[in-house]
């Protein structure tokens, strides 16, 4: 099974110049890739690999850089196609320096006394390790956050413990007032990370906007924005690994409603806490975490009536609009909370069936 390791880079000021080219280097091959892909309609892995060539010849910097790396970066596209022909992703768009930027190494590097060694760079870069590394190392990337961080990620082939069996069911319902509630009755609480940044973001934002544009102090300030996205994230990604997890031990089957994030985010008012809330990204952890642990994942159809039905009598209440999150039966008299309600039905049908 793949598992990924993540380090911090320190890298001093030569391999610094070094990896940047060689990121600009990666990412200008991705760009005219995708440019002779749009204006040739030529969308072939193998025939698009084969410009690099080309390209070398064209533009001699990129000899600079490692062919395993630029040739990667033709697969990215391959990827960014594919996706794209399945209906699983937009059209592939052109890389900005101002992204998150990464390169690919799949071979000829060596990790060894806590320093990486990859091509073409003489001297080795040291990796602050925090934990040790288990498995076959299959290959490496190098990440260039926007805030000027780098870090390494190493993809290793190892086997993942099964965690014991155990007979409990939960179902979740998720939401933007708590971030889920659970059939057996405890709640995740929604910390709203980005919301909790937004007013000194605002603040930052418009100090940029009246900085001139190319100057150290317009600089300094985007960076300062840059971390704290950064700091956003990795708080949000901590939250969920953490709440994802202990759903995984606790639960042999877990089961969750199939909800359509991208259609749902087209709601103007909701839109910007729904993607605070990462739906998306835990119920993708979750899956991927359960295959690895020996858990069973069941979605249920987002269409199917959980919130609107009592989970005790049956009784639809087709009246029942999105605003109303409490109700009572007027069937049964029961009191409802609408997303505990809806978990405690989805944990139902699905023993039922």
């Amino acid at each position: 099974m793949h598992y990924t390791y993540k380090f911090r880079l320190d890298p001093n000021l030569l391999t610094i110049i070094f990896l940047n080219k060689l990121i600009g280097s990666c990412r200008f091959v991705f760009n005219k890739l995708l440019e002779i892909a749009i204006n040739e309609k030529l969308y072939s892995y193998y025939e698009l690999k084969k410009r690099i060539v080309n390209l070398k010849k064209e533009y001699p910097f990129l000899k600079e850089a490692n062919s395993q790396s630029l040739q990667a970066a033709s697969l990215n596209l391959k990827k960014a196609f594919d996706n794209f022909f399945k209906k699983r992703s937009d059209f592939p768009s052109f890389k900005s320096k101002r992204e998150n930027n990464s390169i690919i190494i799949p071979q000829f590097f060596k990790i060894e006394d806590n320093k990486l060694k990859i091509p073409k760079l003489k001297i080795s870069i040291p990796i602050i390790l925090h934990r040790g590394i288990i498995g076959n190392i299959k290959s490496i990337s190098i990440t260039r956050t926007s805030s000027g961080k780098y870090y390494l990620n190493i993809l290793v082939e190892k086997e993942i413990e099964k965690l014991p069996l155990t007979k409990n069911a939960i179902a979740l319902d998720v939401g933007l007032i708590t971030f889920a509630k659970l059939s057996n009755g405890e709640e995740i609480q929604n910390f709203r990370f980005y919301k909790n940044s937004e007013k000194n973001l605002k603040k930052l934002q418009k100090r940029i906007s009246r900085k001139q544009k190319g100057s150290k102090n317009r600089t300094k300030a985007i960076i300062k924005v840059a971390k704290i996205h950064e700091k956003t994230k990795n708080k949000r990604n901590n939250f969920l690994h953490k709440e994802s997890l202990k759903i995984i031990r606790d639960n042999q089957t877990i089961i969750m409603e199939d909800l359509k994030v991208k259609n749902m985010i087209r709601n103007k008012n909701l839109s910007k806490s729904i993607q605070d809330a990462s739906w998306a990204e835990f119920k993708r952890m979750i899956k991927y975490k359960a295959i690895w642990h020996g858990r069973e994942y069941i979605e249920i159809d987002q269409f199917y009536p959980s919130s609107k039905k009592c989970c005790i009598c049956g009784y639809k209440n087709i009246n029942l609009d999105l605003k109303t999150r409490e109700w009572i039966c007027p069937k049964c008299n029961t009191f409802h909370d609408r997303d505990y309600n809806a978990s405690v039905l989805q944990l139902k049908l699905c023993l039922v069936a």
